[in-house]
């Protein structure tokens, strides 16, 4: 469960940047709010600025850390500092966590893929110093050194470990936190897993290529996904499993292709085919088969007709790949980003799909989003606190604020009042009469 983010010197943050999931002094929607020992968090946030106000770049620095550790090095990225700066400074990216009530910061301050420092701490909301689990840091000779907290240097043994880490198998590049495998280190396996695994990414292009195996392994996500597409307004009755012949799916062109992944399914391996990888190839029943989802829509007379899924529109097919969201804000404390949430699908169904899901008191998940989608500024759907917004200054750098901030009544037309500039994060258009469109129309 994400507590807040905090960003520097990466893409358009300059200055230490705050996104944060905190309760503010709202008291509507009281179901909009987990409630833990040490701290409250709203369930969801939706994140508004005009094009190139850096909001898209919140999602991407997440998701850069992300990336760092699941891949286990920084030596395959760019350099993403914020370029409008004279001053050459380190990037800095930190994120705090919550696992099953126990909080967890950890970050890293890197330049030019080195990894200068990093630290894991486990938090204590104020009552007392926050504890160190590890820390990371080059000294004046470019040597990294490691400090770690007590209970890891108990005996010969652990301090020779340590030891072994800092001088042979930590390189500059490579994340501790990405490195320690041993299950003594329970803090740093936890917090790994978090980032492996609980926060959840999805930029604009992305599509789910798991439906398939999800609808054959799992029937609850199949029934989960019919009910729901049922209840938008898209022709679709049924989503379901259609199996085909092996050798017809690849036909006579294509037996390189068809043997690679004979030979893979044989060895009991699972293997996703297609242009778009929506179907899988299994042996079942000793016989290799194909399986792909396919939709149903209702004839006037009443007859089932089968359809391709890329017969749907894109916002179809787009709300489609979105119902495993919501499958897993209801089964997993998952912390789901969604960029540009809005792309393709109509207003009308994104805001019911929303209202779906801030209504659902059933969720143990968080969801943030970015969108320019202003339907969606309503205070019945959000609490003041789960809006934010994004906005470049004089230098071209990105800060982030909440509606919060501002003493808004709870009647207030939000919507109206973000279009017409009263909150910020729109772009500035000018005096569009002076650019004289007139003159370029034709006579």
């Amino acid at each position: 469960m994400l507590i807040r983010f905090i960003v520097e010197n990466f893409l358009s943050f300059k200055e230490e940047t705050e996104f944060n999931m905190l309760t503010g002094d709202v008291r509507r929607h009281p179901n909009h709010v987990y409630r833990f020992a040490n701290v409250d968090l709203v369930k969801s946030a939706v994140i508004y600025g005009a094009n190139g106000a850096g909001k898209s770049n919140l999602i991407l620095a997440i998701n850069f850390l992300s990336e760092i550790v699941r891949e286990g090095s920084i030596d395959t990225f760019d350099n993403f500092a914020f370029k409008l700066s004279e001053d050459i400074k380190p990037s800095t990216l930190e994120l705090e966590f919550l696992i099953d009530g126990t909080g967890y910061s950890y970050g890293m301050t890197f330049h030019n893929n080195i990894i200068q420092e990093e630290w894991l701490y486990l938090l204590n909301f104020g009552k007392k110093d926050d504890e160190l689990v590890f820390e990371r840091a080059v000294d004046d000779q470019k040597r990294t050194k490691l400090t770690v907290a007590p209970k890891y240097l108990k005996t010969q043994k652990d301090r020779l470990l340590m030891q072994l880490y800092e001088e042979d198998l930590l390189e500059p590049e490579v994340p501790f936190i990405s490195l320690v495998k041993d299950k003594k280190f329970k803090e740093i396996n936890n917090a790994y897993k978090w980032i492996e695994k609980g926060l959840v990414v999805i930029l604009p292009g992305m599509q789910y290529a798991g439906l398939t195996y999800s609808f054959i392994n799992d029937d609850d996500f199949k029934l989960f996904t019919n009910k729901l597409i049922c209840k938008f307004d898209t022709g679709i009755k049924e989503l379901d499993i259609q199996n085909l012949d092996f050798d017809t799916y690849f036909g006579e062109d294509n037996k390189a292709e068809k043997e690679r992944v004979l030979k893979l399914i044989r060895s009991g391996q699972i293997e996703r085919v297609g242009d778009n990888k929506n179907a899988i190839a299994i042996i079942e029943e000793g016989k290799p088969v194909i399986k792909k989802v396919v939709s149903y829509h209702m004839a006037p007379s009443g007859r089932k007709v089968v359809f391709e899924l890329f017969d749907e529109s894109d916002g179809t097919l787009r709300l489609i790949d979105f119902i495993p969201v919501l499958y897993m804000l209801e089964k997993f404390p998952v912390t789901v980003m969604i960029d540009e949430m809005d792309q393709s699908i109509h207003p009308s169904l994104l805001k019911e799909f929303i209202g779906q899901i801030q209504e659902n008191n059933n969720k143990v998940g968080q969801l943030i989003i970015t969108t320019h989608e202003s339907n969606l500024l309503d205070l019945d759907l959000f609490r003041q606190d789960e809006i934010w917004f994004a906005e470049k200054n004089k230098e071209g750098a990105t800060h982030l604020y909440p509606l919060s901030e501002y003493n808004v009544r709870p009647d207030l037309d939000i919507r109206k009042g973000y279009l017409s500039g009263r909150f910020g994060a729109i772009p500035f258009l000018g005096d569009l009469k002076k650019l004289r469109f007139k003159d370029y129309g034709e006579e």
